[in-house]
C-alpha cells in the first residue's frame, strides 16, 4: 500500500488495486522502473497518474520497461502522449521499436505553451472576426473548432 501512495494513489485506491494482481504486479513493475530512471523521490503524483493508467491500459506488458522509462525520464508527460505511445506499441508488437518513429507520433519534446496557444486562438478569431461580428450567436462555430 505504501509503495503506491507514495505516487499519488489514495488510500482506498492502493488497496483496490492490490485487490487485482495483475494491474499490482504490473503497477509495482512500472514504479520500480521509473525509481530506477529517476531515482526514489522523483516520482510525483502526476507521474504516478501516468504510470498507474499504464499499468491498468497496456495488454503487452513486454513494453512495460520501455514505456515506464520514458514516463520515468518524463519525455512521456501527458494523458494524450501515453495514449498516442499506447496505440504506437499497441499498432508496432515486432521489435525493436523504432525510436525516432515512437517520439516523432508522441510528441516526445513538443511543448506548447498557453501564450502560444492563445496567440493560435486570437489569429483563428481574428481571420473570421468579421463574419463573427456580423452573424454573431448564429455564426457556425464549427468553422473555427475545425482550424
Amino acid at each position: 500500500v505504501a509503495l503506491f501512495t507514495s505516487i499519488g494513489l489514495s488510500e482506498q485506491k492502493a488497496k483496490e488495486t492490490l485487490k487485482n494482481e495483475a494491474l499490482s504486479s504490473a503497477l509495482k513493475d512500472a514504479i520500480k522502473q521509473a525509481h530506477a530512471v529517476n531515482g526514489a523521490t522523483g516520482v510525483d503524483k502526476a507521474m504516478g497518474t501516468l504510470l498507474y493508467s499504464l499499468a491498468s491500459r497496456l495488454r503487452d506488458t513486454k513494453r512495460l520497461t520501455f514505456l515506464s522509462d520514458y514516463i520515468g525520464q518524463r519525455k512521456v508527460t501527458t494523458e494524450l502522449q501515453l495514449a498516442a505511445a499506447l496505440e504506437f506499441v499497441k499498432s508496432h508488437p515486432q521489435d525493436p521499436i523504432d525510436q525516432a518513429e515512437f517520439d516523432n507520433v508522441c510528441g516526445v519534446g513538443v511543448v506548447v505553451t498557453p501564450e502560444q496557444i492563445e496567440e493560435a486562438v486570437e489569429a483563428v478569431v481574428n481571420k473570421h472576426k468579421e463574419q463573427l461580428l456580423k452573424e454573431r450567436y448564429r455564426y457556425n462555430m464549427g468553422l473555427l473548432m475545425g482550424m
